[in-house]
């Protein structure tokens, strides 16, 4: 992400980070996160301080467990996630707002029944889509992200 960064935006650019599932969870790493795969197994990732704000769809906080994992980010977050999602359902990014509370508000939203892929236009193969109006949510969650990121 860092070199795309380099590539394609000026050095004292501010860049808003909007990312789903591990996507997600590797823009944490990018802000000063310490992400890790296991004890002992933690990914070394350089932060980026170009990223201002970060929009996390159905983030996965798994990776960010070890204690003071998080306490190097410092950014206005927005986490969406659907009730539905079996893959990272509420309660991770409940827990990422809990776990950072001491520092700063992270935004929660929920929306009910949506799964891990509503976030995407077009569904995976061999996934079933829940969202009966998908096409309306993906209108409104991407609204609210830009204003978010507009802010």
């Amino acid at each position: 992400m860092s070199l795309a960064l380099d590539a394609f935006s000026q050095p004292s650019s501010k860049v808003v980070g909007v990312g789903h599932s591990i996507g997600a969870a590797t823009l944490l790493a990018l802000v000063g996160a310490q992400m890790c795969l296991g004890p002992n197994r933690c990914v070394k990732i350089t932060p980026d301080s170009r990223l201002t704000r970060l929009a996390l769809l159905a983030p996965p906080t798994g990776f960010f467990q070890a204690p003071g994992a998080l306490d190097a980010v410092k950014i206005p977050i927005l986490t969406w996630v659907g009730s539905e999602d079996q893959i990272t359902p509420p309660s991770q990014s409940e827990w990422l707002a809990q776990a950072m509370s001491a520092r700063q508000i992270v935004d929660i939203r929920v929306t009910d029944g949506a799964g891990h892929f509503s976030f995407m236009d077009l569904t995976p193969p061999n996934t079933t889509e829940p969202l009966s109006n998908k096409y309306q949510f993906i209108q409104e969650y991407s609204s609210e992200v830009a204003t978010f990121v507009a802010s």
